[in-house]
């Protein structure tokens, strides 16, 4: 199938589920009360909120550049920089073609491998998955076990996790630069044109492959050891606007909560996560006691000032940085 024409399938889809979801959470919602819910908003709790959110962010940078290390040394502004432009890419696109997108940028303005950062992207995305099925299942847990839906939720996740980290370990295991082209070449031997494909596809597996050799090194147990305070921060900076709209939970509708709405970004939806962000707070914290139409402003007030927020910073970010290579680049051209 045409690229270009797969991405257009993929956008609709997203866009179509999104708003299948957004029909499915909003039915009950009452929306004079929801515009009276987030006119009143306690203004110090959502900017507290941001702060943290902020603070999470170059955490993830840090872990990001850990993981990078392995490979080569990446400035802690570098990966700041592209971590912020690929989440904004992920929010303001259908999706999530963002993550291929933040490899591209690093890529291009470090020299690094495409494959190398994609590896990266994998192992820390792949760690996130962990700690979102964890925080669910601790969730579920305090709360008794939650509705059949939210079982099913993390079952779904748990899956997921547990073929990504096969994945991770039979490459990190079993390939190398050096056989990355042989054993490619045995899978697809059979397939018209395979043994050029191998050729080509070859070396970027090994790349890909030698950078996910991380998992067997010491270093790789900070790393996860790492994910832990970050997603601890994300879930304050969640707690912080949700009390700042009304919403007060207990740790176990918490956890739940932000379980099950990490794990409803996974889904291919409309840009910002609308609609399945929307439908993911009416399903979880309606078990909590949380109406309809507090879960909704709920919802849309973390996307609008979290997600929305830095999906700005992001983009900005990229605008600055594009027109000063450009200009450089004209400059370099103008020398005689």
């Amino acid at each position: 199938m045409n690229p270009t024409l797969r991405k257009i399938l993929m956008a609709v889809l997203g866009i179509g589920i999104g708003a299948l979801c957004l029909w499915l959470a909003a039915r009950n919602v009452d929306w004079s009360e929801a515009a009276r819910i987030f006119r009143s908003a306690d203004l110090a709790g959502v900017a507290i909120g941001v702060a943290l959110y902020g603070a999470a962010m170059v955490m993830r940078a840090i872990r990001w550049r850990a993981i990078l290390a392995f490979r080569a040394p990446v400035g802690a502004g570098m990966s700041l920089q592209a971590l912020v432009v690929g989440y904004a890419v992920n929010a303001a696109l259908p999706a999530r073609l963002g993550e291929l997108f933040r490899a591209d940028y690093l890529a291009r303005r470090t020299g690094l491998s495409r494959s190398s950062v994609l590896a990266s992207i994998f192992i820390e995305r792949l760690l996130d998955l962990l700690a979102v099925v964890g925080v669910l299942a601790l969730g579920l847990a305090l709360a008794g076990g939650g509705d059949a839906a939210s079982r099913n939720v993390l079952v779904g996740g748990a899956v997921v996790a547990a073929i990504g980290v096969g994945v991770l370990l039979l490459i990190a295991t079993r390939l190398s630069p050096d056989n990355a082209e042989a054993v490619l070449s045995r899978l697809i031997a059979r397939l018209p044109g395979g043994q050029r494909i191998a050729a080509t596809l070859g070396a970027m597996l090994g790349d890909f492959a030698q950078l996910l050799r991380v998992v067997r090194t010491p270093r790789f147990a900070l790393i996860v050891l790492g994910t832990l305070p970050i997603w601890a921060v994300e879930i304050c900076a969640i707690w912080s606007i949700c009390d700042a709209v009304g919403v007060h939970l207990a740790p176990a509708g918490m956890l739940s909560l932000m379980g099950g709405a990490s794990l409803s970004t996974l889904l291919p939806t409309a840009p910002g996560y609308v609609g399945s962000y929307q439908f993911a707070f009416v399903l979880i914290l309606g078990q909590f006691g949380v109406g309809a139409t507090a879960a909704i402003v709920a919802a849309t007030t973390v996307q609008i000032y979290l997600i929305g927020g830095y999906t700005l910073i992001g983009l900005l970010t990229w605008a600055i940085t594009s027109l000063l290579a450009a200009t450089r680049h004209d400059m370099t051209k103008a020398r005689p």
